[in-house]
């Protein structure tokens, strides 16, 4: 597969797996997709309707495992309706600084604080004492229209600060996508590097 077919829309196939998978956004280095589902006989998330009540996460690798393990099988671009729900123009990582944290970060201080996130509404998901993943808390930009980068780590710190505890996931301070929920965006909160890149160098050979 080649670099130029990461796209929304790319249907791609790992060699273990003969299922076709179909790229929803790339940003960076990640990309993330949704999954045949052979029973069904559809995309896992081609229930737009239903999606919109549940609580989604993506698939979730990054580019280069796309580039060495997958092949390209032919492109299905996703629909207006599935653009508006799925939004692959926002980013994987809408806050990502070291040199924050989240009991004492100074949102003016965010890495790119004047800068904006382009959604009226997201999820976020909170990390508990232990390090599990909590249940979202649904944020609105105050403007009504979108976040500014200092602002969605001040709402974020807000959510977060309830549930903090001994342990930190290591230094800094991020906010990641992860899918949907109840039909926007869902971001979860952790450190400066985000939990993909910390599974991927806890089992680089």
């Amino acid at each position: 597969m080649e670099a130029v077919d990461i796209e929304p829309g790319a249907v791609f196939r790992f060699s273990h797996d003969e299922r076709p998978n179909r790229v929803l956004l790339c940003d960076s280095d990640v990309v993330m997709y949704d999954a045949w589902w052979p029973h069904l006989e559809a995309w896992g998330l081609a229930d737009l309707a239903a999606i919109k009540r549940q609580h989604i996460s993506y698939y979730v690798t990054t580019v280069s495992t796309v580039l060495e393990k997958a092949k390209h099988l032919r492109t299905a671009p996703l629909t207006a309706a599935e653009m508006a729900v799925h939004r692959p123009d926002l980013p994987f990582a809408a806050v990502q600084d070291v040199t924050v944290t989240w009991s004492s970060g100074d949102a003016d201080r965010v890495t790119d604080a004047r800068a904006v996130l382009s959604a009226y509404r997201v999820y976020l998901l909170p990390f508990g004492p232990g390090g599990g993943t909590k249940a979202g808390v649904r944020v609105t930009a105050d403007n009504g229209n979108a976040f500014t980068i200092g602002e969605l780590f001040r709402k974020a710190q807000a959510v977060q600060a309830r549930h903090l505890g001994d342990a930190l996931p290591g230094a800094g301070v991020g906010i990641y996508r992860s899918g949907l929920q109840r039909g926007f965006p869902a971001y979860y909160l952790w450190g400066a590097v985000s939990r993909l890149h910390e599974h991927l160098a806890a089992h680089r050979p």
